[in-house]
């Protein structure tokens, strides 16, 4: 029978999945991580896993993003870990953000600190424009801009969501540009029983927030789905203050033949803008601002309509047309207004072929997207309009019962318009996929994969350039990975090596001839990078009420050619880390905590490597819990120990810009589920 067909990412957690994750920086780990960053090893990217359980052998596990419909695990050659919302229910994390620092190989930057807009996402080492590497979807729908503006993460309700997968790695293949890194892909509830809730939230920083949500499928095969969140704060910083709406309203239906969904959400977003300050007046007044006029407010609105048709046995036509617009004004210095429009429609097609070995899974598809940056300032404006015709088909082949072979192709055709000054580009490129994924056994497995990415400028870039530059070029990627997975008794282990080699990496130049003159900075294409890393992952059920979880995650990115050969790139820790603690005392009181070890790193922008690395920090966080029938509340503190750092740091003193990042915060939630 044919698998329903949603959106997502790659799954090898564990079936118990139980806390996020940890890391020990020590001599024997880096001793380690330096013996297998060879030349060989780096080439690829080795993942294993060990289960939770006595009772869960079988390490098939459905997951989405691999395909992009829902297929077991073991098929797919490649590292994706599972986050569930029970995960993230314990964590009493209050935002996507939070949540996202605590997993594997993710480096969060935040240049506003209110934790919502502003907070970028970095996988694999890359820094500079990491909202334009790393892909983030809801359900499928891309939530990255045609600008540097990275996805509004603020804009996925915590309790609307029902699991998260993270594709570690390119998969530029399946889903084509800005998945260089890595692929966050978030699965929303679907409607089930008559369920409601409410909540209410205070906190420091005059933090305050009210969300419900209230869903039913019926016998029909009707069913609908209703949430809406409100956030006011007054955040760390002076002229911080954000106050943020978003509802959300879905309505389906689905019978044994078809399936088909509606959704709206509406989305306001009010933000004061503190601005950057140097290292000598963070030392003075890390609260203060010199920008206390400064705001940016934001309206979004999304539409989409989409569904599944089961054409025949184990073949199924699946697509999702999507829209979405942002209309922007504030005060940067002077006024300014901004406009952003995206619209995609992605249909495919599924199947399986049987064979004596197993089924051949097929997925083949047309991405199509068209958008849109409008943005007008004082000093001028951008007018930019995007087309991007992508095709592509992977082909998953059982060469025996236990070995797999994906094979994959796309072919994306990119075109540009400068509205202001009628100039154009036109590209066009052919990526490619191969892997290999082997079941050992019930309780190991091993992959290797080869997958080639991209990265078409956006509309910010290709706006402000060296003179003599109309277009940046494309930048094109290709990764090698290795990986295996085994579980055995009450232990998970998880261990990635990759090897991932990019061609005109996009990055910004602050010393580059830029349209303001020499020496005035540009964006700019690289010669050459590289990067060769490892991710390291342990769970240990220690009983039936605490679980230990631990990650490291070591990455070499430099520069490998021209002007900058040899150098760091910026705005990479070497090495990321994270340990979390998760114990259940009784059926009403559960206690979560986890400490993120982020290593030293270079300064946004400085690739020639000229000022000092950023000194390491670990941010402590932890939550208690208490249920009772149906009611529930969280106490949770954030960066509990106050520690002072940066949520981002860019330029070398005594030019560099940096936004202190909040110290300790306290959360006290309450609800009621209906």
């Amino acid at each position: 029978m044919m698998r329903r067909a949603s959106s997502g990412a790659i799954h090898l957690a564990p079936a118990f999945s139980p806390s996020l994750l940890y890391y020990s920086k020590n001599e024997d780990v880096m001793s380690f991580i330096k013996s297998v960053s060879s030349p060989l090893a780096g080439c690829l990217t080795l993942v294993s896993s060990l289960a939770l359980s006595e009772a869960s052998t079988n390490l098939e596990h459905v997951i989405v993003s691999g395909t992009r419909s829902e297929q077991a695990s073991v098929a797919i050659p490649a590292s994706i870990q599972v986050l569930t919302s029970e995960q993230i229910r314990l964590s009493g994390a209050p935002n996507l953000v939070q949540v996202l620092n605590a997993q594997a190989g993710i480096q969060i930057k935040d240049s506003i600190g209110n934790q919502g807009r502003g907070a970028t996402i970095a996988m694999r080492g890359f820094g500079s424009n990491s909202s334009n590497n790393v892909l983030v979807m809801v359900d499928g729908r891309k939530l990255n801009n045609p600008s540097l503006a990275g996805p509004d993460l603020a804009s996925i309700a915590l309790k609307d969501i029902d699991r998260i997968e993270i594709t570690q790695g390119s998969a530029g293949t399946l889903y084509g540009d800005q998945a260089t890194g890595g692929v966050i892909n978030v699965i929303t509830r679907k409607s089930k029983d008559l369920a409601a809730h409410l909540e209410a939230a205070a906190g420091t920083d005059g933090y305050v927030s009210y969300e419900g949500a209230v869903s039913q499928t019926y016998d029909s095969g009707l069913s609908f789905r209703l949430s809406g969140e409100q956030t006011e704060a007054d955040n760390f910083r002076d002229n911080n203050q954000s106050e943020y709406t978003n509802i959300l309203a879905n309505g389906a239906y689905e019978n044994t033949r078809f399936s088909v969904f509606l959704e709206a959400q509406q989305i306001a977003d009010d933000l004061r803008l503190p601005g950057s300050l140097s290292s000598g007046q963070i030392r003075d007044d890390r609260k203060q601002t010199f920008t206390p006029d400064d705001f940016s407010d934001r309206d979004t609105d999304v539409y989409r309509l989409g569904g599944s048709v089961n054409l025949f046995a184990n073949w199924a036509l699946l697509g999702e047309y999507n829209h979405r617009e942002e209309d922007s004004k504030g005060w940067l210095g002077s006024s300014f207004t901004g406009k952003t429009q995206v619209e995609t429609f992605d249909p495919r097609v599924t199947g399986e072929i049987d064979t004596a070995n197993g089924p051949i899974l097929i997925t083949a598809g047309i991405d199509l997207e068209d958008s849109g940056y409008d943005s007008q300032t004082a000093f001028g404006g951008t007018d930019v309009s995007q087309e991007m015709q992508d095709v592509y088909v992977q082909i998953i082949t059982p060469l025996t019962e236990s070995l797999k072979l994906t094979l994959g192709a796309r072919n994306s055709d990119f075109e540009a318009k400068n509205n202001i000054d009628a100039d154009k580009f036109t590209g066009d490129i052919t990526v490619y996929q191969i892997g290999l994924a082997w079941q050992v056994d019930n309780r190991s497995r091993l992959f290797l994969r080869r997958d080639e990415s991209f990265r078409w400028a956006n509309a910010d870039e290709n706006g402000f350039v060296i003179p003599t530059v109309d277009f940046l070029d494309a930048q094109e990627s290709t990764s090698w990975e290795l990986g295996g997975e085994t579980r055995f008794n009450d232990v998970f282990l998880s261990a990635v090596f990759y090897y991932l080699k990019t061609d005109n990496e996009i990055a910004y130049d602050p010393s580059a001839d830029g349209p303001f003159g020499p020496g005035t900075g540009a964006n700019i294409n690289l010669d050459e990078s590289e990067r060769t890393g490892v991710v390291l992952t342990s769970i240990w059920q220690a009983t039936e009420s605490l679980t230990v979880q631990l990650n490291y995650s070591y990455v070499d990115a430099e520069i490998s050619s021209g002007t900058f050969e040899g150098n760091t790139l910026p705005e990479a820790a070497k090495s990321t880390a994270n340990l979390v603690v998760s114990y259940q005392f009784d059926e009403s009181w559960s206690f979560y905590t986890d400490a993120q070890y982020t290593g030293k790193l270079y300064a946004s922008g400085d690739e020639a490597n000229q000022g000092n690395e950023i000194s390491d920090y670990t941010v402590l966080n932890a939550n208690v819990r208490w249920d009772y029938q149906k009611f529930y509340a969280n106490l949770r503190a954030s960066n509990i120990t106050g520690k002072k750092y940066n949520g981002f740091n860019g330029g070398v003193p005594p030019y560099d810009y940096n936004y202190p990042a909040p110290e300790e915060t306290f959360q006290f939630t309450v609800g009621y589920n209906f």
